[in-house]
């Protein structure tokens, strides 16, 4: 799989779906072929992602991003979208600077000093832990900088209107906090691209559709106005990372502005299609967010080994769906994946529907590609009522119907130049320059977790 491409500057493929582009099933089941056409897709990627040490108690493996890339290319996917990789004049890597936007100077600093001087602050590893689940592995900071940076670029382009959709899988590490690691996420690129967008536009709509609860994005907006959160995922029995409960609504600015979706074991596509659409679709239209951050986590799928969850391939598609039909810019990250065969194949399947096409049919496209055809189905006893999950249902909708409504947005025009085509000598397009001014916050409490000296201007996490 790990093909030999040159190195240098990044290699870019621009291409829009077009109808004569499109396969025959991908016609028939988009039913906007339009909108599907006009769709300008970008797809973020590091080349060396796999490399990185995973310790065996880390369950989220870095090269299960690597094994994706490799397979949205091998399927010819990209053709119908912008590919970036980073270095030369496509992304870099988030420098330190980048990320104290959110995280503390001394978790930063000490996040730098594992790779080369690991054993000088192994004893101080447990001030900057929440739970015994993370693993410092000793490149555990060029893989945190290599997937902010992703998302940060990917919001970048979301928010000077270079791109409509933007994908990083590597992203959507959604747990870490402000001054410690927690999970297996060690950088909350979740929260630095939330703040990158508001650097632009006044509200962000933030979607996260995985087994575990986006503890870490929940706690940085819980007091602002400015990022509504909807969150399905199991909640429960001990499940990690225990938060996520139906009442927590948000305070100060924020309340009434998080939604939380709590169901348990065995949850299924018709339990999905019941519970998620709905809700989505009441908040993207009281909200009028103008852009929608999507962590499409794989943990929810039938088989992976920590989710406990039935949902298939096409009801994980569907919920993909149901986002993409907001039309509004959307950044799509990876989130939680514990299991790399399901994983690759559904973050595969969802970087072809952002492209306009159908849930990939692996057994037709490549046959003999290592990533089962057929994903095993792990039947587990759906332990979520009918009546239950109605009632979450509808107390959200009344959560969501209590906020201010809001007018539509202001949603980023493309520049003139993203028209433009591909240079002869196949040279990457400089990337976005770092937005310096920021839209004023509704929170007066949210400066309260700047590093330093808040700009009053510049939007901050709770």
């Amino acid at each position: 799989l790990d093909k030999k491409r040159p190195h240098g500057k990044p290699l870019v493929l621009t291409a829009r779906m077009s109808s004569a582009a499109t396969p025959p099933q991908a016609q028939q089941a988009a039913p906007d072929a339009t909108l599907a056409a006009e769709r300008r897709v970008t797809y973020l990627l590091d080349d060396h992602i796999g490399v990185h040490a995973s310790p065996e108690a880390s369950l989220r493996k870095p090269h299960t991003v690597r094994l994706t890339d490799n397979l949205v290319v091998d399927c010819g996917l990209d053709k119908h979208m912008t590919m970036v990789r980073s270095g030369g004049d496509g992304w870099s890597p988030a420098p330190a600077a980048t990320v104290r936007r959110y995280h503390t100077d001394a978790y930063v600093a000490f996040l730098e000093k594992i790779e080369l001087h690991g054993k000088e602050v192994a004893n101080e590893a447990a001030n900057y832990v929440l739970n015994n689940s993370v693993c410092f592995s000793e490149t555990a900071w060029p893989y945190a900088q290599i997937y902010a940076g992703a998302s940060m670029h990917a919001a970048e382009l979301l928010a000077t209107g270079k791109a409509d959709i933007a994908i990083n899988w590597s992203g959507g590490q959604a747990h870490a906090r402000r001054d410690c690691a927690s999970g297996f996420s060690y950088v909350n690129d979740v929260v630095l691209a939330v703040l990158t967008l508001l650097q632009s536009v006044e509200r962000v709509l933030f979607i996260n559709v995985d087994s575990v609860h986006a503890s870490g994005v929940e706690e940085a907006f819980y007091t602002t106005d400015r990022v509504m959160c909807v969150s399905l995922h199991r909640h429960g029995d001990g499940y990690f990372p225990g938060s996520g409960g139906a009442k927590d609504a948000g305070e100060r600015a924020g309340k009434g502005h998080n939604i939380n979706l709590p169901v348990e074991r065995g949850f299924s596509d018709a339990d999905l299609e019941a519970l998620l659409p709905p809700v989505v679709e009441a908040a993207a239209a009281r909200y009028q967010p103008a852009a929608v951050v999507l962590l499409a986590g794989t943990g929810l799928l039938s088989g992976d080994r920590l989710g406990c969850m039935n949902v298939t391939l096409g009801g994980y598609s569907k919920a993909v769906e149901c986002v993409l039909a907001l039309r509004r810019p959307t950044l799509l990250l990876g989130g939680g994946g514990y299991t790399t065969s399901i994983a690759t194949r559904a973050w595969a399947a969802a970087t072809s529907l952002a492209c306009g096409a159908a849930p990939l049919p692996l057994a037709e496209l490549r046959p003999d590609h290592p990533c089962p055809q057929q994903l095993s189905e792990t039947v587990m006893g759906n332990e979520n009522g009918a009546a239950a999950l109605a009632a979450t249902r509808e107390a959200a909708l009344e959560r969501i119907a209590s906020t201010p409504a809001r007018d539509p947005p202001v949603v980023p025009s493309p520049p003139a130049a993203a028209e433009a085509s591909l240079p002869a000598d196949g040279a990457a397009p400089a990337g976005a320059a770092d937005k310096t001014a920021a839209a004023g916050g509704s929170d007066p409490a949210a400066a309260e977790a700047s590093n330093g000296t808040p700009s009053a201007a510049e939007p901050q996490p709770a």
